[in-house]
């Protein structure tokens, strides 16, 4: 219960966060009323999520129906490319023990496939629930942008006032979260969109599917790069075996990771977060080991925190 009424608030702040970068460009450098850029972004913002709900999202559903369908042929395929690798005597795993490993994950796959549609069946009474929050999360995100002068001022008031290192705690994490927040989802929608198009021009089945995931797999670094290759070597070799076209895949899908770790990432985090690849890795291992799945996803954000608060710190300066 405490899930569900958090999520929709954290997607709010998030999406406002993102939004807001779009307001405040146009507020710096044109002449209009904020209230007025604020309604344009807005409408906006709703106009393309109206669209991506109603033109993709039923497109990557049957994507993925697909998808679960022909997991076991995948799995099949990827035991016969791993078996080509090694050997019964050379090898490091040998056949019997690929035999056992495939069919342990034919069994999760079957029961990931029932679990899935006995979720459906048991959701199906709670898509009122969900349709509210999904009427919700708008309205959240219009009232933080619209009000966002007075909802600071009602936090501020939390803030001891002669306390100047709350003040710069705040000012600083704003924008370093707001800045984190954007950039990030510029890069999903920049690795997304190059992704789909270069699997679609390729005719790898699933690009829509496999492509927003790699999308989202850049919310953790380094990480999510090796996890969402698994899926493309299994479907491209399922569908062309070790053919030129599986290979131009993995070409393409190396390429991108490569322009976006070393273009994309630098030009728009060079001022966003500030913090070392050791630093990252070590806090999605931390935060990740407390809370799970949602620890992985916000471990930067709270890194980022944590490093501010490390950063405006008093030092104390030691005379010898």
């Amino acid at each position: 219960i405490l899930l569900l009424t958090v999520t929709p608030i954290l997607v709010a702040i998030i999406l406002a966060y993102m939004l807001e970068g779009i307001v405040h460009r146009f507020t710096a450098n044109q002449s209009f009323n904020r209230n007025t850029i604020v309604l344009l972004v807005y409408f906006s913002f709703i106009a393309v999520s109206i669209a991506i709900l109603f033109l993709l999202l039923p497109l990557m559903i049957e994507q993925l129906t697909l998808f679960v369908q022909s997991l076991p042929s995948i799995l099949e395929k990827g035991k016969s490319l791993l078996t080509n690798f090694t050997s019964s005597d050379k090898g490091i795993i040998s056949s019997d023990q690929l035999t056992n490993i495939f069919s342990a994950l034919n069994s999760e796959v079957t029961m990931m496939s029932g679990s899935i549609v006995s979720y459906s069946l048991a959701s199906a009474g709670s898509i009122f629930a969900t349709i509210i929050y999904i009427l919700i999360v708008p309205i959240l995100i219009f009232f933080l942008l619209f009000d966002k002068k007075e909802i600071n001022g009602w936090f501020k008031k939390f803030f001891p006032e002669k306390l100047d290192l709350s003040k710069k705690a705040y000012a600083e994490l704003d924008l370093k979260i707001g800045n984190y927040i954007r950039c990030k989802f510029i890069e999903i929608i920049i690795v997304w969109v190059a992704s789909t198009l270069l699997f679609t021009l390729l005719g790898l089945n699933y690009s829509l599917l496999l492509g927003f995931l790699c999308g989202i797999s850049v919310i953790i670094p380094y990480v999510g790069a090796i996890a969402v290759t698994i899926p493309i070597i299994f479907v491209g070799y399922f569908q062309w075996g070790t053919s030129s076209e599986f290979w131009y895949i993995i070409f393409a899908h190396i390429i991108v990771q490569v322009i976006d770790g070393n273009v994309v990432v630098p030009i728009l985090f060079s001022d966003a977060v500030n913090l070392h690849p050791l630093a990252i890795l070590i806090s999605i291992l931390f935060f990740g080991t407390i809370w799970g799945i949602w620890g992985v996803f916000f471990a930067i954000p709270l890194a980022v925190l944590v490093n501010t608060l490390l950063n405006i710190w008093p030092k104390t300066e030691y005379k010898s």
